[in-house]
């Protein structure tokens, strides 16, 4: 049977149950099953069956073990503000709901399936990849566990993964229901609307220094500033510690001869553009202005002004773009990659619509299909192997300039010698690190337990290397004075009752629209400030209004077009919307996505149908939690449970 089940465990679903879930190998287990023997504090019972404190205690440390391992940040309070414990006690729960199930069902695991299983452990093997029965029972007496014990716990967790296989067996997908749930999914609306800004409202709000100081006495805590550090660092990364002088030109020459596949092409071109960004659905007014505005910066690139020099060129719309550097078919869109592909070089194209808004590209070269010779690709060779050659040795590096530092060296002088530079930060805190620096949380919790004016005593992992460092401030956690803050907290009270006018002018707005004559009104009195937003399937609304859950939902529960009779909350204020049109996916999006969506469909049902059998366990199943209080305060009960009075 365990082999059916082998052969079918591709599912995404199986994986991932029995990854987070069963405790297969001994060495990377969570916990071990035992006996729960009757006598000895309850924490609830399924059934007949107790799960004992001492049980759950085992697990729920093993868990937390692990779930810290994994995010090293994560502290105890925080997943038991998540509910974590009542997590742990769940999935006991569900084990012990299907064991029992398995036993009326007369499930087991054999023998030979049980033999079969732990054969497959690599910790038992030998070189050759063969089971070694003293391998096995070395490995086990090492980790404080009888073979008994062991093959007990494998039996169970066996058992469990043929209980889930059995409640997924019987699902089937077939396109047509998929491409019903795709529609379904990728239906898309367009609405226009009329948005009423908290910024629109700002003027009208007064704010007396006497609310600014009852705001501050009531929520101190709110403009807590975070702890803050500034230090001095050196970056040491493969990139930056390379020298392409350290590789000899007949290195270069032999990499280039051992990897010729590695340096043939496609037909090539090197581009330039100007783009001005447009929504999908800009209005014509708006992609005449970029037209023009793109027609005339052409004119200039045509009689040899330079990009850069044409792109900074002052004027309305925005313009952005730059160089493109080489790219070979299949890299740009399709509307871009077809314009720029029939260029000759130097050649600068007309106005090119893609969904990024309307571009002019500038042909700066051409390559046909080839091979890139030795002498184009020397320099790049060199720098790859250079870049190799410093991985290797990286650590050595670090551990060397680190000891140094932590000895008095000199921070500048110890830099240089690498051909680097010490670079400084401004202040930043925890949750807001150096973008460019690529700080892990394990390195800035090292970081933040450090004093002033102190050598970080270990190298800070960083983006694709490390950061030695040195705190030179440290500013502690703390509430700063009125005076500090008073113009923050005015801005916030003023935002706060802004959004309130808002609303109330939305709200008022959206009244009229409840009779024809109503709507009439408002469409003639708001004709200019009528906006169209981006088309938005039913997962949300688009970037222009932000996350609007109430508003997808009306717009997609709308009998047709027309306003809808609410206001709305979106990302920056209130708005009132006017459904113009829906629409499903085409067939060619259909089969454009049909591979990707099947693939997904089998393991989304699967883990659905694992869920309902689970469901339909616990309510045939009387559940009594008889000791709440371990689970901590405000604890969810288990669903369905009766609690002990």
């Amino acid at each position: 049977m365990l082999d059916v089940l082998r052969q079918h465990s591709q599912s995404w679903f199986i994986k991932a149950v029995f990854g987070v879930i069963i405790a297969v190998f001994v060495f990377f287990g969570i916990y071990s099953f035992r006996d729960q023997r009757p006598g000895g504090a309850v924490v609830a019972y399924v059934g007949d069956k107790p799960i004992l404190v001492k049980d759950f205690i085992a697990e729920y440390e093993g868990m937390l073990r692990q779930a810290q391992a994994q995010n090293p940040n994560l502290s105890k309070d925080d997943l038991e503000r998540f509910g974590f414990k009542n997590q742990v006690l769940m999935q006991m729960v569900n084990r012990v709901l299907l064991f029992d199930q398995a036993e009326k069902l007369g499930v087991s695991v054999s023998q030979a399936e049980l033999q079969a299983e732990i054969a497959r452990v690599p910790a038992f093997q030998n070189d050759k990849g063969q089971f070694e029965l003293e391998l096995y029972r070395e490995k086990l007496k090492s980790v404080g566990l009888s073979p008994d014990t062991f093959e007990a716990d494998q039996k169970r967790d066996l058992l469990y993964e043929k209980m889930v296989y059995y409640s997924i067996l019987p699902v089937r997908v077939t396109p047509e229901e998929v491409r019903s749930i795709y529609n379904f999914a990728q239906e898309k609306a367009v609405v226009d609307y009329v948005p009423f800004l908290g910024a629109d409202f700002a003027s009208k709000v007064e704010v007396s220094p006497e609310r600014i100081k009852q705001v501050y006495d009531s929520s101190k805590e709110k403009y807590k500033r975070s702890a803050e550090v500034k230090i001095d660092y050196i970056e040491l990364t493969p990139a930056n510690l390379a020298d392409p002088k350290n590789v000899t030109d007949q290195e270069a020459k032999a990499y280039y001869t051992d990897n010729t596949d590695k340096f043939k092409h496609g037909e090539m071109i090197k581009a330039g553009h100007l783009l001005v960004m447009l929504p999908q659905n800009a209005k014509d007014e708006d992609v005449k202005a970029a037209e023009k505005r793109l027609n005339d910066l052409a004119a200039r690139l045509r009689k040899g002004e330079p990009l850069d020099k044409v792109m900074a060129a002052q004027g309305q719309p925005a313009v952005t773009g730059g160089d493109l550097g080489w790219f070979g078919k299949g890299t740009m869109v399709p509307e871009f990659e077809n314009a720029v592909f029939v260029l000759k070089k130097g050649d600068v194209s007309n106005p090119v619509r893609t969904q990024y808004g309307l571009h002019v590209i500038q042909v700066q070269d051409r390559k046909p299909e080839g091979v890139t010779s030795f002498e184009d690709a020397k320099d790049d060779i060199k720098k790859e192997m250079a870049e190799d050659k410093a991985a290797e040795t990286i650590g050595k590096t670090v551990d060397q300039l680190l000891e140094e530092l932590i000895g008095g060296g000199d921070m500048a002088k110890l830099a240089q010698s690498k051909g680097l530079a010490v670079k400084s930060s401004d202040f930043f805190n925890r949750q807001r690190p150096p973008a460019d620096m690529g700080l892990t949380p394990e390195s800035l919790t090292v970081l933040f337990s450090q004093s002033a004016g102190k050598v970080v005593p270990q190298p800070l992992s960083a983006g694709e290397g490390y950061v030695l460092a040195k705190v030179v401030e440290m500013k502690p956690e703390a509430i700063p004075a009125l005076e500090e803050i008073s113009e923050a907290i005015k801005t916030d009270i003023v935002a706060e009752e802004a959004m309130k006018l808002a609303e109330a002018k939305a709200k008022e707005v959206a009244g009229m629209l409840a009779t024809p004559d109503g709507q009439a009104k408002v469409e003639l009195e708001y004709a200019g400030r009528i906006k169209a937003a981006q088309p938005f399937t039913r997962q949300g609304v688009g970037p222009d209004l932000g996350q609007a859950p109430a508003l997808a939902e009306a717009v997609f529960a709308a009998k047709g077009p027309g306003w809808l009779p609410e206001a709305y909350g979106v990302a920056k204020g209130f708005i009132i919307a006017k459904v113009k049109e829906r629409s499903f996916p085409t067939e060619a999006d259909w089969q454009r996505d049909k591979p990707r969506i099947m693939s997904q469909a089998l393991p989304f049902q699967q883990e659905q149908a694992f869920r309902s059998y689970v469901q339909y366990l616990y309510e045939k199943t009387p559940l009594r939690l008889v000791n709440k209080e371990i689970l901590g305060a405000g604890a969810a009960t288990l669903p369905g449970a009766e609690e002990k009075k």
